[in-house]
């Protein structure tokens, strides 16, 4: 009876991955820029579906009342980001439509924003997740309860090809899809639950992992937010306060800040280096003719040739006497250079590899690709001069590549030009 169990068991996992392979194959996008311009704010649930139900509060007014906050202090203090809603009232909408309006818009961040329930009421605490695999039986819970809004669409079985939200057959195929884009959403998971903890003193449940289509079908970094468990009393009425409502919308604004703050930073042109600085970061012309002088200087100090600090007098007889051989002058010991600054042409991000080959980096010269942060980037060019490549970038601007910028690599790592700069 189990061998047969599990025989059908295989059967419906086959079955399901197939259906994700066949019915929802991932999108992927390339990322356009080297900053953050657009974020997709989705308040969870909503009209028809409450989501979870505390003893005074449902999910859907808590979470639309956070999202609406958390996009107003982004637009107030981001003015270069555009802030686009999934809901901005009480209706519904479809989890694979939450995904196809930041998809739609080219978004740079989908934050989905959810209350949690639990059947222990004593059960407490903020916890951010990103698309995964499911460690505990616990997390299996919160997606399968995240993902039963499938149920109250129309069309089901068409549309999520008879995904099931209650079968785990479902969730270890889904889990089979590890995103692009994981790494860039857990460090924003950590940034908001660090502000949950730190600034709101929010029980830190942590980052964690399960299955949800809202994340799935999202072709970017991408996170779902549970704000609390409205079946905890204490926690129910500070999460339906004007207070903690705007301290939890604070707490995400916070973290979008500071990591759209150190992805711009780590993406943005190189700064322009002060001439001091050029000759440590890259040997133009200048460094290498100051170089050939000295060393010129070296080797006339071996000979007795004169030099340019050297004064002649005219003195015939001394013409006329023959002098002695100088003794050789013994070279001077040179510390091993350091490792040579490498300067490329970043033109484009992609959140999944592309070969070279392709026929879109036909007319690229010297395309190279590395991963950073977890994307893949993709360079043209190799210079030893910044100056050098910050005329390969406007010949790349030119060609319709306009946020191409200049980065740098030393022994073939990325380096941050400004922290070089600063001595770090």
């Amino acid at each position: 009876m189990n061998a047969i169990a599990t025989k059908q068991q295989r059967i419906s996992i086959y079955f399901v991955v197939l259906f994700f392979l066949v019915v929802l194959p991932p999108t992927v996008f390339a990322q356009k820029g080297n900053k953050i311009r657009t974020v997709v704010i989705d308040a969870g649930h909503g009209g028809r579906d409450p989501g979870a139900v505390g003893k005074q509060s449902k999910e859907k007014n808590i979470v639309l009342d956070v999202a609406l906050l958390t996009g107003t202090y982004i637009r107030k203090n981001l003015p270069d980001v555009k802030v686009i809603f999934t809901r901005s009232k009480d209706e519904f909408i479809e989890l694979h439509r939450r995904a196809a309006i930041a998809n739609e818009n080219n978004a740079d961040l989908f934050i989905s924003i959810h209350c949690n329930a639990s059947t222990d009421t004593k059960v407490y605490g903020a916890e951010t997740f990103v698309m995964g695999e499911h460690k505990t039986e616990a997390n299996l819970e919160v997606a399968k309860l995240e993902n039963a809004a499938i149920l109250l669409e129309e069309n089901v079985s068409e549309t999520y090809g008879g995904f099931d939200p209650n079968s785990a057959a479902a969730y270890i195929a889904l889990s089979l899809y590890q995103t692009e884009n994981k790494q860039q959403s857990i460090k924003i998971a950590q940034q908001v639950q660090e502000q949950f903890t730190r600034r709101v003193g929010r029980k830190d449940r942590s980052v964690q992992q399960a299955g949800f289509l809202v994340l799935y079908k999202t072709a970017m970094p991408s996170i779902l937010v549970e704000l609390g468990f409205i079946t905890n009393a204490t926690e129910e009425k500070f999460l339906m306060s004007e207070d903690g409502k705007a301290y939890m919308a604070s707490a995400i604004y916070r973290a979008f800040r500071e990591y759209k703050l150190q992805y711009d930073r780590e993406n943005s042109a190189a700064p322009d280096i002060p001439e001091e600085w050029k000759e440590i970061l890259a040997p133009d012309a200048a460094k290498a003719q100051k170089n050939e002088k000295k060393k010129d200087s070296i080797r006339r100090a071996g000979s007795d040739e004169p030099t340019e600090n050297t004064t002649q007098k005219t003195n015939p007889k001394a013409d006329s006497i023959v002098k002695p051989a100088s003794k050789p002058v013994a070279k001077p010991e040179t510390a091993s250079p350091p490792a040579a600054v490498v300067f490329k042409v970043q033109f484009s991000t992609a959140p999944a590899k592309i070969a070279l080959t392709d026929k879109r980096f036909a007319n690229i010269e010297k395309a190279d690709v590395y991963f950073h942060n977890g994307l893949y980037k993709y360079t043209s060019g190799s210079f030893s001069s910044f100056r050098e490549a910050t005329r390969h970038q406007a010949k790349m601007r030119a060609a319709g590549y306009t946020d191409a910028f200049v980065v740098a690599f030393e022994k073939g790592v990325r380096i941050d030009i400004d922290a070089k700069m600063r001595g770090n």
